[in-house]
């Protein structure tokens, strides 16, 4: 069953997206580059988030300061996996834990793309939230990253307790890319018999990356892509492997059956709209609660933008409201 919200709107496009957040997409696309032209240089400096950090608050908001971010190096399948781990001030152990994989198109995946939305999810739940910063391609192609998203999260389970949580209520959430690999992780759990999951959040993810697919397809650029950028970022993401995989594509798992309860976020001028939807039918079809909350006059990335998009506000208090729901002590 389809829990909607009352913002969602069917056949939203031809909504006005603010001027504000046009322009920022124009320079973000000028700024990065169509991906099949960026130099390994370039790419480098673009994973290495090396730009001064008043930048980073300018794009990505300002991390909650009632948060505190500590680093840890958690093992991993391939060594060890940097983590960044938040924690709310002044709270006793015993809180929920939340994986949270940061966005990025996979190739530009950093903790430092989700720190506003972890950040704030530890304050509002309160919770220990964990920001896995998973290896990357086109170095370390799939399956790398959504195992190194599995490892931290089965570690996370195991060992809450060290960092003043309880492993018994666990959730994962993925912002774009990372809710491609949050949906993988659910799937990865259910396969190895755990950890338990309470909770998934997709927030505007892509969930099939074969050729095929009709996000691979999109006709004209939107306010963060290009036509060309997704398809492109996908191949480097799968390199030789197999992209009907469901580690790879979630959406073509023989059966979502026994998957977490999951909170679904779309966006009417998101070139993921439709794979989401297409995603989130899936897990209805085969059982799985789904909350799904879409927005108006709201481009890809809500959360990632957050002081220019509005709905990064009102999808806080939906997506916080729905964890609590799910990890709650009862």
């Amino acid at each position: 069953m389809i829990e909607a919200s009352g913002a969602d709107a069917r056949g939203a496009f031809d909504m006005a997206l603010p001027w504000r957040v046009r322009a920022l997409g124009w320079a973000v696309r000028t700024a990065v580059g169509p991906y099949a032209t960026i130099s390994p240089a370039k790419r480098r400096v673009l994973q290495a988030h090396t730009g001064p950090a008043w930048l980073g608050h300018v794009l990505n908001g300002r991390p909650d300061p009632d948060a505190t971010g500590t680093e840890r190096a958690i093992p991993g399948p391939a060594g060890s996996v940097p983590t960044r781990v938040y924690r709310p001030r002044h709270r006793a152990g015993g809180l929920p834990v939340v994986v949270a994989v940061p966005g990025g198109g996979f190739t530009y995946s950093h903790p430092d793309n989700s720190a506003w939305l972890a950040s704030r999810l530890c304050t509002r739940l309160p919770a220990v939230v964990l920001v896995p910063a998973h290896r990357r391609p086109p170095a370390d192609p799939a399956p790398a990253a959504g195992e190194d998203c599995y490892a931290v999260t089965a570690w996370a389970a195991a060992n809450a307790a060290l960092l003043g949580g309880d492993g018994d209520r666990l959730a994962v959430v993925g912002e774009s890319s990372g809710a491609t690999l949050a949906a993988a992780v659910t799937l990865r759990a259910r396969e190895r018999g755990g950890p338990g999951i309470r909770a998934q959040a997709l927030l505007q993810g892509t969930f099939d990356l074969t050729p095929s697919a009709p996000s691979m397809h999109a006709p004209v650029s939107w306010p963060f892509g290009r036509p060309r950028d997704l398809p492109d970022l996908a191949r480097a993401y799968v390199g030789a492997g197999d992209p009907a995989d469901p580690a790879v594509s979630p959406l073509l798992a023989e059966s979502h059956a026994g998957l977490p309860p999951a909170f679904v976020l779309t966006a009417d001028h998101d070139y993921l709209r439709e794979e989401t939807e297409r995603y989130a039918a899936a897990l209805v079809r085969d059982g799985v609660p789904v909350a799904h909350a879409h927005y108006r006059d709201s481009p890809h990335g809500i959360f990632s933008f957050p002081s220019w998009c509005w709905a990064s506000g009102p999808a806080l208090d939906r997506l916080v409201a729905f964890l609590r729901r799910r990890l709650s002590d009862a």
